[in-house]
């Protein structure tokens, strides 16, 4: 039996074997200790189309019948992980009773029946955490009276085995999210399920650890995505919710976390709710934010920079940029090359943006679109010779990039910038990119400048990617673009630069949507000297 400390786990996690199938049911828990609510409400509209068989999770649909259940070969790693995390419980759980509990029951059966059969993905740590903890929090849905029969003792000897299996391992630090929320699983099998003072005083030790590691000193996350940053704090509220049911108290390093990330979490969204998308995270939907910020009761107002982090917020009149500052992050599953990119809105419409993501999407043609979104054109921001500042191995993992990152924010009485350098360029070219950005105090005029300071290279081009509902049209002298923003507001391009041109582009900032948009290019040539490039947003009088 694998004992109970924090052994690395194999990269496809630990399967079902012979000794782990029929040893723990020697002492399987009678059942929940305490009973864990439910942090957040499920869709009961969303529970009753999965009564018919459509099992949807972040804009994918896949149709499943419980008497033929073969999974798609289409699905994506996203939507495969919320399948065999049975997160599909919590919609399920929103209906209450009718059909709802035996469906669930079914499923749940079945897959524990067929588990010797799911792909390794099913059996990692981080997505056997997730089944775990949804389990208990739908313990007294899943077993009721009608269910004390074959099926509860089942599940109480499953769940009583994974969560001692789970106590065994966890993911290598370079996992990043992945390890903290196996580490949250480990707290709720501890607490939830097998109980023992020496089991669970490690078990919330090693949390604990994980937490610090993770949860930065501005709130942030270590992997630098928001959409991370949104899930860590979810965890967080929900290990608070569990240890109040199974204690009665919440440590202090849980709180304390929460009251930290919230913050951070704010400053990282755009006025119209949504997340600013960089380093593989994509928008979420605004409303499930906002119920999340109102669970952590914390009035921290969003910061305008991270330390920590590396982000910049820049707000003034109806304008908000939001720049990243900082080096890939070594840890995790989607780093993008995005240093000194930014993203811009005009009250709640986006205009400049980052292409998106699509890094939770399975191998094949997914890996192609992963490694090009993770490039820097795929960025607001420059490039040299269309080299990305950033490399990455098949796996998502950094294999080089910026080392020296700076980032000096300024505060003038007309206004406030940013002037931020990195070296990415420096082995390659013997080039640092500095980018200063400037939002006037009036909200009426944002400028900017990029400059390559060095002696390589051949040329440079300045990318700015715009939002699909954005409309942009080339100015008569072909040295500025005009750009509409949902049908009177008007802001005006110009730059320097002596080639500028409109071009294709993708967005694929939203959970499973795809949307042509265009991108501003703006290129020059480098002659030994360096560049410099001046570009200045103003808007419309009108």
């Amino acid at each position: 039996m694998a004992n109970e400390s924090d052994t690395p786990a194999r990269p496809g996690g630990f399967r079902v074997s012979s000794l782990w199938s029929w040893l723990p049911w020697l002492s399987a828990p009678r059942g929940v200790r305490a009973e864990v609510p439910e942090v957040w409400p499920g869709d009961p509209d969303a529970g009753s189309r999965l009564l018919n068989g459509h099992f949807a999770h972040a804009g994918e649909t896949h149709r499943l019948d419980v008497d033929n259940p073969v999974l798609p070969e289409t699905a994506s790693d996203d939507w495969s992980r919320w399948f065999h995390g049975h997160g599909w419980l919590e919609d399920l759980g929103a209906l209450g009773g009718g059909k709802a509990p035996y469906f669930s029951r079914a499923w749940v059966n079945l897959w524990i029946e067929r588990e010797a059969e799911w792909p390794a993905l099913a059996h990692t740590p981080e997505v056997t955490a997730e089944r775990l903890m949804n389990w208990v929090r739908h313990w007294t849905f899943l077993v009721r009276e009608d269910a004390a029969g074959p099926f509860g003792t089942l599940l109480r000897h499953t769940a009583g085995r994974d969560a001692r299996r789970l106590l065994g391992t966890l993911p290598l630090p370079s996992t990043g999210f992945a390890r903290l929320h196996t580490a949250a699983g480990q707290a709720y099998g501890a607490f939830a399920l097998l109980g023992g003072e020496g089991r669970m005083t490690r078990t919330r030790r090693r949390l604990e650890e994980e937490v610090a590691a993770q949860v930065l000193g501005d709130g942030g996350h270590v992997e630098r995505n928001p959409e991370q940053l949104a899930r860590v704090l979810k965890d967080l509220l929900e290990l608070k919710a569990m240890f109040i049911a199974t204690t009665g108290e919440v440590p202090g390093f849980v709180q304390n976390a929460i009251d930290r990330s919230a913050p951070m979490l704010r400053a990282l969204r755009h006025p119209d709710g949504g997340l600013a998308v960089f380093n593989g995270g994509l928008e979420s939907e605004p409303a499930w934010l906002d119920q999340m910020l109102a669970h952590t009761d914390s009035k921290g107002l969003a910061v305008a920079g991270a330390p920590h982090t590396r982000f910049r917020r820049l707000q003034a009149g109806d304008v908000c940029l939001i720049m990243d500052c900082g080096e890939p992050a070594p840890v995790g599953r989607s780093p993008h090359a995005g240093t000194l990119s930014f993203e811009l809105s005009i009250g709640k419409r986006r205009m400049i943006v980052n292409c998106g993501s699509r890094s939770g999407h399975s191998a094949g043609s997914d890996a192609i679109w992963r490694t090009a979104l993770a490039g820097t054109a795929a960025h607001s921001t420059l490039t040299v010779n269309d080299t990305s500042s950033a490399a990455f191995d098949a796996e998502g993992r950094i294999r080089r990039g910026p080392v020296d990152v700076r980032c000096e924010h300024q505060e003038q009485d007309d206004g406030q910038g940013v002037i931020a350098s990195h070296d990415g360029y420096a082995t390659a070219f013997g080039l640092t990119h500095q980018r200063t950005v400037y939002v006037a105090a009036h909200g009426c005029d944002v400028r900017g400048e990029d400059r390559l300071i060095g002696t390589g290279g051949e040329y440079y081009t300045v990318r700015f990617h715009l939002h699909p509902d954005v409309k942009a049209s080339m100015l008569g002298d072909a040295h500025g673009v005009l750009l509409r923003i949902g049908g009177r507001d008007a802001w005006r391009l110009r730059t320097s630069c002596d080639e500028v041109r409109l071009e294709d582009s993708i967005y694929l900032g939203r959970a499973g949507s795809v949307r042509r948009t265009e991108q501003i290019v703006m290129k020059g040539p480098l002659s030994g000297a360096g560049a410099v490039v001046k570009w200045a947003l103003t808007r419309e009088a009108g």
